[in-house]
């Protein structure tokens, strides 16, 4: 199987890691997405090996994060977090990575995104790494994968705001286990104008998303 992003995460950014691996669901197969939790890892050697060979290892730097080490986690983010030019600090809470470097022994030049940056650079900057060779960091914007679900339907109040300037994440939604579903805006709109609709038969429910940062809005999939 292609190993090519693997993200790592502790527990109070498990919703990001779930955003993040649709997000890049669209660069990649899904398959090759690895979400992995530092407080339900084993840390076996053999595990060890398996992870270093992703191409791109993308670290979620959460405010707990530091918190939840001990001697065993700190030794292996450091032998899993290389080298520094596979490897991609997500800032999620947190203003810099010093705290990471601080808590662990690390080689400096990884490559930083910020939870407050548009979704085309978080493609811009994996891309770099799994496709080193593109010919651009990255061909995917919004208008190209802007969302396409056969159950979900994006309505605005404003009319500014149209059918390219949305990315609905995942595209499709799952009947029998809906999850979450992620709306990233291309630009700032205000929370009383943004209403989802979901159709299902004779009956539609319109309801308000809730805002994860001003230009990402998610909600559970009714």
């Amino acid at each position: 199987n292609t190993k090519d992003i693997l993200v790592i995460y502790e527990q109070e950014a498990e919703e990001w890691a779930l955003y993040l691996k649709s997000l890049f669901g669209h660069i990649v197969n899904k398959e090759g997405i690895l979400l992995y939790s530092i407080e339900t890892s084993s840390f076996k050697q053999q595990e060890l090996f398996s992870l270093h060979s992703y191409k791109c290892k993308l670290l979620i730097l959460s405010c707990g994060l530091p918190n939840c080490l001990n001697r065993k986690k700190s030794y292996f983010l450091e032998r899993v977090l290389k080298p520094p030019d596979n490897v991609v600090i997500l800032l999620c809470g947190v203003e810099n990575s010093e705290i990471l470097y601080e808590a662990l022994t690390l080689d400096r030049g990884s490559k930083e995104i910020s939870s407050d940056q548009e979704p085309e650079e978080y493609f811009s900057v994996v891309t770099g790494i799994i496709q080193p060779d593109h010919q651009t960091s990255s061909d995917v914007n919004l208008s190209d994968v802007r969302g396409g679900s056969e159950k979900t339907e994006i309505l605005s109040e404003t009319s500014e705001t149209n059918e390219q300037s949305i990315l609905v994440l995942p595209g499709r939604i799952s009947c029998e286990n809906p999850g979450e579903i992620f709306i990233l805006l291309k630009d700032e709109i205000n929370d009383e104008t943004l209403e989802i609709e979901f159709i299902a038969d004779n009956q539609r429910i319109r309801t308000q998303p809730a805002s994860w940062t001003k230009k990402i809005k998610y909600m559970k999939a009714l």
